[in-house]
């Protein structure tokens, strides 16, 4: 029966400065290297695993494990994805979303001319906020009916009046005496 190295005998190796694998080492004095024992240890167990699906794919191309990931990454972003350029609604829903918009403003108010500098762009939900109120240009507009018109609860309307209010130039969006909010051109 052939002997394996020792612990003493692979820190031996190790101290050397002699630049040779461990297998030449274990062959200079007559050993083997002991094989990899079976373990119960979970986390051996779980690493094994790991190495041996990474095998399994290795055959893939680099450039189609980044395609694979970019693809995932691609289909998250469009389920999540909250601004008017999302491509999760398909082109045609976006037409006629932005149409029925369009529509519901030009119904409940004649158009005003409204000359309006950013500071920053907007979010497709601050934008419809923000054409609501020009619709209603120096008329009182209720939380409620921004939170009808986004179908949101009342309370999240006051975080697009405080960002309309950041990011339009000057200072034409006021609160109302008696509630609400008003919008001068």
């Amino acid at each position: 029966m052939a002997e394996y190295l020792t612990k003493e005998e692979i820190k031996q190796w190790r101290s050397s400065l002699e630049k040779i694998t461990l297998e030449e080492f274990a062959a200079r004095l007559g050993k083997l290297i002991e094989e990899a024992k079976p373990t119960n240890d979970v986390v051996d167990m779980v690493m094994n695993e790991q190495k041996v699906t990474t095998e399994n794919h290795s055959n893939i191309d680099k450039q189609d494990k980044f395609s694979a990931i970019a693809q995932r990454a691609f289909e998250r972003e469009r389920q999540i994805s909250h601004t008017p350029f999302s491509i999760s609604r398909p082109k045609q829903e976006n037409k006629t979303v932005k149409q029925e918009k369009k529509a519901n403003i030009k119904s409940e108010v004649k158009p005003s001319d409204v000359n309006i500098k950013l500071k920053k762009s907007l979010t497709d939900r601050e934008q419809t906020v923000l054409d609501y109120l020009i619709s209603h240009v120096n008329q009182t507009v209720y939380a409620k009916d921004l939170a009808e018109l986004l179908g949101l609860p009342r309370d999240y309307i006051y975080k697009y009046i405080k960002n309309l209010r950041a990011k339009i130039e000057g200072n034409n969006l006021q609160n109302c005496q008696g509630g609400g909010f008003i919008f001068t051109a």
